[in-house]
């Protein structure tokens, strides 16, 4: 075979390879390689299709030779750390860079590439470190500044990632994956008019760009414009219907637009796509759970421990975790169990009356719980805990553990077994708090934590509660704390309008001491809400439209707190309707 029929021959090979005929390239190889044992190129480009096809050490032995004939090809290094790469031998793939970084010392690309490797490890600093080096060698390495800002994406750096999606938009006004990377930052961001530009200009340059619809779909899920989402999101999975990513999309928008069954086919099949989705597992339990579906909802309810924003929280507790976990059937006779809490105080709250019923299906297993401050002295009034422990203190000896909010899942919960008796939350002591007993007496919370992501939706202003303070036969009083509670003075309210109890609320057993002595709550959706129902104190609670999934598809009740009313908006942000049911209920109850 002549020198040029060997470059035809490889010429032939390397264009069945690009279009997908690997057994036709890998075929040509071989003859070139009976031909010409020691071709460098032939030989990588092989090490490639068996790496390809799975055989790796096949692979590795021709990637191998091809360096040992030629110990300064880059390519073959490169090459060589891929196949690594694959079978994730990391440190063996950033050894092969170095080689190729040797010879090759101004090759932006395998700085880029070594920069892939430790990012794949975690190893976030370092491969922004190695970003950078990609960029001094090529001030226009688009890629580089694209994968930082990728980085800082993850690490919650948004301002910095926008700034450097910007540099890269600078240099390639037309790299598509800079825009959605944007899109999307913008939209964490919570800046979601720029998001929207950005997006609607990726689409412009490109109509066949499924990530640009997914993120502008996913920015009007946020900005509550739903039939925009749907539309988009549609669009996206139109382009590309074999990505979870774009199933498990428009699953969260049916939610949204309440058409809950298309939701839950569609977090099935991201799941079926990829089974070990975890935000879609997630969205499917709180689908489940919406529907009343609590056997396969709690189920699905566990894959929460694999969320990003668990694992600060699971790294803390390492020492508790590596206790065995609590399963129905274990040995209980003086055995202790330690239940921790992970989440917000209204579901330690909601979820505590499950401790009850596992206390009284195992009367000798000790139950401690690890709650934050303002728990402990209102779960230290409930019987079944031995011990109430702060975060943070000493736990003692123990011999299982288990999350409170796992224990419907232990205990095998269905929506018919639910416990709702109430109260079953009771407190000794009292509150140094006078009431007007001429008058109707009304508990009032409108603000929520500020760290949930649907604080917006949860919220309403105080002025939604001014025919009430203008009734002569009504007496309002805050149990909010914290945040929302300037709004009091915000707006001038004296205390003939509502009387601030903030000063004697120094945790939830005080506003349980104060819940107690009213007639009735009305409260965002927020722990006050769980507090009232395991009290069993006649409460309204204020929803928006689509609410979480604990309050269920039922507009009016819920069958975890028998003393409550829900008041849902009519239309998503439309409080005014709902509390015109409030006031007429309130007034015929005066009667």
């Amino acid at each position: 075979m002549s020198t040029q029929e060997k470059i035809q021959s490889l010429n032939s090979a390397l264009q069945a390879h690009k279009s997908g005929n690997t057994n036709l390239a890998k075929s040509i190889y071989i003859d070139i390689l009976i031909e010409d044992e020691n071709n460098v190129q032939a030989l990588c480009n092989l090490g490639m299709i068996y790496k390809q096809n799975g055989n790796f050490s096949l692979a590795l032995s021709t990637l191998n030779k091809a360096i040992s004939i030629d110990t300064s090809n880059v390519i073959a290094y490169v090459n060589l750390a891929s196949l690594y790469i694959e079978i994730e031998l990391f440190d063996r793939a950033h050894e092969a860079y170095e080689k190729a970084l040797k010879i090759a010392p101004k090759d932006a690309n395998i700085y880029n590439l070594t920069a892939i490797v430790y990012e794949k490890q975690g190893k976030l600093d370092k491969a922004i470190e190695f970003y950078k080096e990609a960029i001094k060698c090529d001030e226009k390495f688009v890629k580089a500044y694209n994968n930082i800002g990728v980085i800082l994406y993850k690490q919650g750096r948004y301002i910095s990632a926008i700034e450097m999606f910007k540099m890269s938009l600078t240099i390639d006004g037309e790299f598509i994956s800079t825009y959605v990377n944007l899109g999307a930052t913008y939209n964490k961001a919570k800046m979601y008019e720029e998001g929207e530009k950005v997006l609607l200009e990726a689409i412009e340059l490109d109509d066949n760009a499924s990530g640009a619809y997914a993120n502008l779909g996913n920015i009007y899920n946020k900005m509550k414009k739903h039939d925009s989402a749907r539309i988009n999101h549609e669009m996206a999975l139109m382009l590309d219907d074999k990505s979870s990513s774009n199933h498990a999309n428009i699953g969260i928008t049916y939610k949204n637009l309440t058409m809950y069954d298309e939701a839950q086919k569609s977090l099935e099949k991201a799941i079926k796509i990829k089974p070990d989705f975890v935000n879609a597992h997630f969205d499917l339990a709180t689908t489940y759970l919406l529907m009343g579906d609590y056997e396969r909802g709690f189920a699905e309810y566990e894959w929460r421990f694999k969320k990003d924003e668990m694992q600060s929280l699971l790294f803390e507790l390492l020492d508790v975790l590596q206790k065995p976990r609590f399963e129905l059937g274990l040995e209980t006779e003086d055995k202790t169990l330690l239940l921790y809490s992970e989440q917000g105080f209204g579901d330690i709250i909601q979820f505590a009356r499950f401790a009850e019923v596992l206390k009284e299906r195992y009367p000798t297993l000790k139950l401690k719980i690890q709650v934050r401050s303002e728990l402990k002295t209102l779960l230290e009034e409930m019987d079944c805990f031995e011990e109430v422990l702060v975060r943070g203190e000493e736990i003692g000896e123990f011999d299982y553990q288990l999350a409170l909010m796992s224990l419907p899942y232990v205990l095998k919960t269905t929506l018919n077994s639910l416990p709702n008796s109430t109260p079953y939350m009771r407190v000794n002591g009292n509150i140094d708090v006078d009431l007007d007993e001429k008058k109707l007496n009304i508990g009032v919370v409108w603000g929520a934590s500020r760290t949930s992501e649907s604080y917006e939706g949860r919220v309403y202003s105080l002025n939604y509660l001014k025919p009430l303070m203008e009734d002569e036969d009504i007496q309002l009083y805050s149990l909010q704390v914290a945040g929302d509670v300037e709004e009091i003075e915000k707006l001038g309210l004296s205390s003939n309008e509502i009387i601030n109890l903030e000063d004697k609320l120094s945790d939830f057993k005080q506003t349980a001491l104060m819940i107690e002595k009213l007639d009735f709550v009305i409260t965002s959706d927020t722990s006050v809400a769980h507090l009232a129902g395991a009290l069993g104190k006649e409460t309204f609670v204020m929803l928006q439209k689509n609410a979480e999934w604990r309050w269920g598809l039922d507009e009016h009740k819920t069958p975890w707190y028998p003393s409550h009313k829900l008041v849902h908006q009519e239309r998503q942000g439309d409080w005014e309707s709902a509390f015109s049911k409030v006031y007429k209920m309130i007034q015929e109850r005066k009667k």
